[in-house]
């Protein structure tokens, strides 16, 4: 993220965790010595086969989704709006949310840092709470379809976002929220 690497502001680096010297079940760590090589393929012709081969796979990324969904949340716990941002776009969110409170709008962010597996659960459980979300992304608006999945019609879903490497600035951001509070 090359916006990140210019930034000047202080850095917290928390303590170093010893890593895992065991990879999870579902990683590709290659093979051992002793053991041939896998071809890897998903094509199967046997139907029967297939089937069990897909469902091993959705197993798999059952288990993923379940287990390695990753977000930070930022003023959630008495928000009334809602961004939903990830990468730069976070950030540039995260002031947004202080310069919206110094304001008296009660906003929150909840920063994905996996978009697969996206973290629906958690938004969907937040649209209960909050009024309307805002995604906010560098992009035309991919992430957007999958807040609006996990919101699921609860609550109005916008989109904010800038392409082609266009920052958005946390005032912008700011001011769209307030026209869609206001302008429904």
């Amino acid at each position: 993220d090359g916006a990140i690497g210019q930034m000047m502001e202080k850095v917290w680096l928390s303590p170093h965790k010893e890593r895992s010297k065991t990879a999870p079940e579902w990683a590709t760590t290659g093979k051992p010595p002793t053991r041939e090589r896998n071809i890897i393929t998903s094509l199967e012709l046997d139907s029967d086969n297939q089937e069990k081969f897909n469902q091993k796979l959705l197993d798999k990324y059952n288990v993923i989704r379940e287990n390695e969904v990753r977000f930070e949340e930022f003023q959630c716990d008495d928000a009334e709006y809602l961004f939903v941002a990830y990468g730069t776009s976070a950030r540039i969110c995260q002031k947004s949310v202080q310069i919206a409170r110094s304001e008296g709008i009660k906003v929150g962010l909840l920063r994905a840092i996996t978009l697969f597996p996206f973290p629906s659960k958690r938004i969907s459980e937040l649209a209960d709470k909050v009024k309307l979300i805002l995604s906010v992304e560098m992009s035309a608006g991919q992430m957007v379809e999958d807040v609006l999945l996990s919101v699921n019609g609860k609550i109005p879903v916008f989109h904010y976002g800038k392409m082609g490497g266009v920052v958005p600035t946390p005032d912008e951001v700011v001011t769209f929220l307030k026209s869609k509070i206001i302008g429904g």
